[in-house]
């Protein structure tokens, strides 16, 4: 009896689950259809039908030797160069942004007060506008690309910590310490479980920003990297390679927020018990 109760849940289950994917996935497949359709009404040279794109981006991705316009780097060799770069950018500002969210949002109230005007207005200006001031400062090697990232990322993570270290209430901790608890178990027990939800959603918008701006700092001065890559197809005019190169650099970018919000979900999961 027990058996069958568990397939009609299994069948559930696998019924609930196609019918999200086909939710998801039906929009997409309804998008690139009618851009492949409408693709044959547009005049040439103008857009690249869906199935040029594949065709032209699967043959990028088998392509061992690099095309000799190209810096020494296939299509996955730029890949690696611009998340290298995201990768080191990215870790710095979240290691610095949560941990100076915590003390601004906790411990150092005198300090959020003294600091937190001067972030806000550090953090409005318009990180497009001030790529030439970190080529200026760091040249157009891999530093200023990871400058670029640092700054970009590093507000929205530091904000959100700082907030929900912000919001954890007073009472809560009290009552952590009338049972004995010291300033550390306090710190572990309570606030960083209470902060967890508001860091990934500084994290989710943080490598948001940072795919944008890595690809921006590489249109506009490297010598490798997806955004130069991109640039070097659209001066030959590859025109497939020009929108394979735009949809894959949103790929990439869907799937690291789609893997940041895994890791919110399994850190999380106390919450749904």
């Amino acid at each position: 009896m027990k058996i069958k109760n568990n397939n009609k849940i299994y069948k559930i289950f696998n019924i609930k689950s196609i019918k999200k994917l086909a939710v998801a996935i039906l929009p997409l497949l309804a998008f690139f259809l009618f851009w492949q359709v409408g693709s044959g009404f547009v005049p040439r040279g103008v857009i690249s039908s869906p199935t040029k794109i594949a065709t032209a981006m699967w043959a990028e991705f088998l392509r061992v030797k690099p095309a000799s316009n190209m810096g020494g780097h296939t299509l996955l060799g730029h890949t690696l160069v611009s998340l290298s770069r995201i990768a080191k950018g990215f870790s710095l500002a979240a290691s610095i942004g949560i941990v100076l969210g915590f003390l601004l949002g906790s411990y150092f109230k005198f300090l959020e007060k003294l600091l937190l005007p001067f972030f806000h207005v550090c953090e409005k200006l318009n990180p497009f506008a001030i790529i030439p001031v970190f080529m200026i400062i760091f040249g157009i090697g891999d530093e200023e690309k990871i400058a670029i990232v640092f700054w970009a990322a590093f507000w929205p993570i530091l904000f959100n910590t700082e907030q929900g270290a912000k919001s954890v209430g007073p009472s809560l901790i009290r009552a952590a310490e009338a049972m004995g608890a010291d300033k550390l178990k306090v710190f572990l027990k309570v606030l960083v479980p209470s902060t967890i939800p508001s860091i990934f959603t500084g994290l989710k918008i943080a490598i948001r920003v940072a795919f944008f701006m890595i690809i921006a700092s590489e249109v506009v001065g490297a010598t490798n990297g997806l955004g130069w890559y991109y640039v070097q197809q659209k001066i030959v005019y590859k025109l497939p390679l020009v929108y394979g190169s735009i949809l894959f650099i949103t790929l990439l970018a869907i799937i690291f927020n789609a893997v940041f919000t895994r890791l919110e979900r399994h850190f999380l999961a106390w919450k749904e018990v």
